[in-house]
């Protein structure tokens, strides 16, 4: 059993002076290094500074800087007399201002190099400012403080004891959301030995740090060292390069990260094989997230040293670690418990045996008291001795322990459990996925929906229907994504964790319609049309039954679903349906009606009439279908009514255009039967801007105001310069070459089945074209396999080349431009003879019109809106 720690920080300092004094404490690059005697004299320099501004032991010093030595030795100074209270520098005025608030900060110690808000929130508050200056560049960590604060009475002066605060941390999130884990001289030191002797850390040992020193996880790496008198360096600001260069120049003896940090090095290793030659690394750690246990057996080889994958909280630190050889390692666990006594408890407190799964506990007697004013949190979390750690797993025969997932992330969909990190893993496997995290998103009917954030590797377009086929059959059904998120980077709390929990309604996924289920009962039978509705509704959407009237939104459908929906509707009933009918005919009953009616689709869809503003008509993009601007009508609002303009011939039952100025026309014509006469607002996302375009200029050619004209990320195709084979062999060439070996493969593969579906496109449209031609030569109708609104546009696309435009446009850009060429916007420079507004677009262009991208979409769009409704308004009072 772990016995108690009798050393405060100080005292392991002191301990070290007096042996080895002029041993490196803390190393950097370019610098000579701070020596633990060194370090003591700064010790007791930052407690007398502390001291006579009236600060001591227990008192909560908020620690704010960059990642470097300065900040490392600040926190070793507070710890030796008061109480370190760590912050990201990155927060915001408003974080800064709850966390102090909620952390009980007395005093803010910032780098004076910092630029940060933090000093006028400390002022805000009333809290003491202290300056942390370097006097001395040429040492690493050399440093003091500086205040213009008045000094007050020092309530407890001198070193600290083992029974004071040491330090104040939270878990992941917010302080509105997180919790707050206060810790003892005691209890940090305890922390610090358990991990320092699975390792059988030496003075001889070097440890470069990757981690924030805000994070738990890099402030334990710099404890570690200390308790051993060993040498603590860390990076600035990571990049693969320099990880490598210091791998040469400093010679660390072992490395500390997040999964996210071996992956870099991992994929940047074929290009730094001298600093892998010349490594001393006799280990390297993983904390703080799952690492692929691929990627960890590949770095084991690169860097000829075996992977330390631990276990640990902010509450209790390390708790599970893989055993140094010889040790026994079992790929897949995150090792056997040290330190602390580690079980597996059932729902009902019952402490379960070894092989059986459930929430990981663990004995929180020499680490944690519990957290902080939080009465109802601690009741949740403690079980006696045992404190409840919200993972699940199993401990096998040996002991070992294999981590499940959290208990809190699991997905219930309708009572069918999904751990998050097996989609997660799943995901991973596609070569254009550079991460991805699964969340649970609220149903009306299923209770939790399965969704999950998608972040493309640089240069790779994904979609969702890409991504689903990808994961069929890797994955059982329910456990497939319904909605995919494709963002440039995953939202983390100021921990760096990833809270899945809050993904939903980061990402606005969260709405009225996904939490409450109407109840309107079925006031008679269904008929036969009607009956057989409801089994293809209930199937698609996971449901044991549904209603006549229940609404295909209100019950969690989505836009995949919706095409789910329609495919099985054309396949069982031979009857092809726009998938705008959910607009209108958003019930079982109000679709069948519309199944026996059998009359073409509207043109105009309603898709938000409310709202007393001029109506805005959106135009479909080359798919037709005008289902996917639902979000982009709900997010900008009930003031402004909406209209989507889908393509004619999406049912089967009228010929698709095949000419852009036939379809404009027929559009012109359609638009008037809803707003009789101008100012039009106009729009299209993609094709549809094209369309938008020539709808405009008929428009005014008719003599008719048009007062606003919106390119939803529309390529111009005017001066459009394609790259050349050269350049397009370099890209994949490089793109090979970042990858891990293992997923090389998979990369040729489907950049194979790309080049063959190109080439079938394009065969395709020719036959369609020849056709299409045929009949229209001899004066016959399309037959119905023919009416084909997708190739249709698609030769409208191949043909059409626009003509300059007289009026003003907004552009609204996707930042993320499509590889194929940079330039494919540039030519509504020339086009557009009055002003081109350019909006740039988060995400990229297969992105844009969904979440979380389709809110700065909205958001631009709504200004863009208002501001041309306010000007034509203007010029119309002065022409009166």
């Amino acid at each position: 059993m772990e016995t108690p720690a009798t050393e405060t920080v100080t005292d392991i300092v002191r301990r070290h002076v007096r042996t080895t004094p002029e041993a490196p404490a803390l190393i950097a690059e370019g610098q000579d290094s701070l020596t633990y005697g060194e370090l003591a004299r700064q010790v007791d320099r930052i407690q007398d500074r502390l001291n006579s501004l009236g600060f001591g032991r227990g008192d909560r010093i908020a620690t704010v800087g960059g990642n470097d030595p300065a900040t490392a030795a600040l926190t070793v100074g507070i710890w030796g007399c008061a109480a370190a209270v760590p912050m990201n520098p990155v927060l915001s005025v408003g974080e800064f201002a709850i966390y102090l608030r909620d952390l009980k900060v007395q005093a803010v110690a910032v780098d004076a190099e910092l630029d940060t808000p933090v000093r006028g929130v400390a002022r805000d508050l009333g809290l003491p400012v202290l300056e942390v200056e370097r006097i001395d560049r040429n040492v690493a960590g050399m440093i003091d403080l500086r205040s213009d604060t008045q000094p007050r009475q020092t309530v407890r002066p001198g070193p600290s004891q083992l029974e004071d605060l040491a330090m104040v941390l939270t878990t992941s999130g917010t302080t509105s959301h997180s919790k707050v884990v206060p810790i003892t001289q005691r209890q940090l030191a305890t922390k610090f030995a358990r991990s320092a002797g699975v390792y059988n850390l030496t003075a001889a040992d070097r440890c470069l740090n990757l981690m924030p020193l805000f994070h738990a996880h890099g402030l334990f790496a710099l404890g570690h060292e200390l308790l051993t008198g060993g040498s603590f360096m860390i990076l600035p600001e990571f990049s693969a390069d320099a990880f490598f260069r210091l791998l040469e120049t400093l010679e660390p003896t072992w490395y500390t990260g997040s999964y996210t940090f071996h992956m870099a090095i991992h994929a940047a290793a074929a290009r730094h094989a001298e600093a892998v030659e010349k490594s001393r690394l006799r280990f390297f750690r993983t904390a703080s997230g799952h690492l692929d246990p691929r990627i960890a057996e590949e770095l084991e080889t690169i860097f000829r040293a075996p992977i330390m994958t631990n276990y640990g909280s902010t509450e209790i630190s390390s708790m599970c670690c893989t055993p140094l050889p010889p040790g026994i390692r079992k790929p897949g666990t995150v090792g056997f418990p040290f330190g602390a006594e580690v079980a597996i408890m059932d729902s009902n407190n019952k402490l379960l045996p070894r092989g059986e799964r459930g929430e990981v506990v663990v004995d929180r007697s020499l680490d944690f008291d519990g957290y902080e004013n939080d009465p109802a949190a601690n009741a949740q979390c403690f079980v006696g001795k045992w404190f409840r750690t919200g993972d699940e797993g199993f401990l096998d025969e040996d002991g070992y322990l294999t981590l499940t997932g959290r208990i809190k992330d699991i997905i219930n969909r309708g009572g069918e459990k999904i751990t998050p990190s097996e989609v997660d893993k799943a995901l991973m496997g596609h070569p254009d996925v550079a991460a991805a995290v699964t969340f649970p998103v609220p149903h009306a009917t299923l209770g939790e929906e399965v969704a999950v954030a998608v972040v493309p590797e640089k240069g790779a377009a994904l979609t969702d229907e890409t991504l689903t086929h990808f994961l069929r059959g890797k994955l059982a059904p329910f456990k497939v994504p319904r909605r995919f998120v494709i963002v440039d980077e995953i939202p983390k709390g100021p921990t760096g964790k990833i809270p899945r929990k809050d993904l939903a309604r980061a990402f606005g996924m969260v709405t009225d319609s996904a939490t409450a289920r109407p109840s309107r009962a079925d006031d008679r039978p269904p008929t036969p049309l009607e009956a057989q509705l409801q089994r293809l509704w209930a199937d698609v959407l996971g449901l044991d039954r549904v209603g006549l009237y229940e609404d295909f939104f209100m019950l969690g459908g989505d836009s995949l679903q919706a095409v789910d929906l329609f495919l099985r509707v054309e396949k069982e009933m031979g009857r092809r349906l726009p998938r705008s009918v959910l607009f209108e005919a958003g019930t079982v009953v109000k679709m069948a009606e519309r199944i026996e009616q059998v009359v073409p689709s509207p043109c105009i869809v309603p898709i938000q009439p409310k709202g007393d503003r001029p109506p805005f008509f959106c135009v479909h993009d080359g798919n037709g279908q005008v289902l996917n601007y639902r979000e982009l009508a709900r997010l900008i609002g009930d003031e402004q009514p909406f209209y989507g303009i889908q393509c004619r011939g999406l049912d089967g039952e009228e010929e698709p255009f095949a000419r852009i100025d036939d379809m404009a026309e027929h559009y012109v014509t359609e638009i008037r039967k809803v707003q009789h006469g101008g100012p039009y607002y106009l729009g299209g996302y993609s094709f549809g801007g094209r369309v938008a375009y020539v709808i405009a200029q008929k428009f005014r050619a008719s003599g008719e105001e048009v007062a606003f004209v919106g390119l939803i990320d529309v390529y111009s195709q005017a001066g459009q310069r394609r790259r050349e084979m050269k350049s397009w062999l370099a890209h994949h060439r490089d793109r090979i070459r970042a990858l891990p070996p293992r997923q090389v493969p998979a990369y040729l593969w489907m950049r194979t089945a790309n080049l063959g579906k190109m080439v079938f496109m394009r065969l395709r449209l020719k036959s369609y074209s020849a056709a299409w031609n045929f009949f229209k030569s001899r004066g016959r109708p399309l037959p119905r396999i023919l009416r084909n609104p997708v190739l249709a546009n698609d030769l409208i696309r191949r043909d059409y080349r626009a003509r300059p435009y007289d009026g003003d446009a907004t552009l609204f850009k996707a930042e993320l431009y499509a590889w194929a060429h940079t330039d494919q916007h540039d030519g509504w420079y020339d086009l557009i003879k009055g002003k081109l507004e350019i909006r740039p677009i988060s995400g990229r262009h297969f992105e844009i019109v969904n979440q979380p991208h389709v809110r700065t979409l909205a958001r631009e769009l709504a200004d863009t809106l208002e501001k041309a409704q306010a000007a034509f308004t203007a010029s119309a009072r002065l022409a009166s």
